[in-house]
């Protein structure tokens, strides 16, 4: 983790180091709300989840990717309009939609019951099935 990135929560929600490490484990780095990791970074890696915080009492909650913690944000953590946003969704697409977050544990599953839906192992698949084209 770069030590901008370490003094800044340090200094801005008290939290060390090892603290956001385990916290981020903890929730098997992905966010605590859609489930998915944060967009990659320019190192090529998932950048950092934020650190989600209750701007009245300033405690700390979760970690969130940018996402989520910019649509809390943009809402100013208000219940109602949360609310009032899925009721919209749901009035005008319906309420029967299911969300699967876009993430390493569900990737894989989905692979899996992909290959299995084709009837082909992964080995297969990564070297091509024989399928009678010559």
């Amino acid at each position: 983790m770069p030590n901008n990135y370490i003094s800044h929560i340090r200094r801005t929600y008290g939290i060390e180091e090892r603290d956001y490490d385990a916290q981020a484990q903890a929730q098997n780095y992905l966010c605590a709300v859609c489930e998915e990791q944060n967009p990659v970074g320019r190192d090529g890696q998932p950048r950092k989840l934020n650190v989600d915080h209750n701007h009245k009492t300033n405690a700390n909650r979760d970690l969130l990717c940018e996402r989520c913690n910019k649509v809390l944000g943009f809402v100013k953590d208000s219940q109602e309009i949360l609310l009032r946003l899925l009721e919209y969704v749901r009035r005008h697409d319906g309420s029967n939609i299911p969300y699967t977050p876009d993430n390493y544990i569900t990737r894989a599953s989905r692979d899996a019951a992909f290959e299995q839906s084709l009837g082909l192992s992964a080995s297969e698949l990564r070297t091509g099935p024989a399928l009678g084209f010559d």
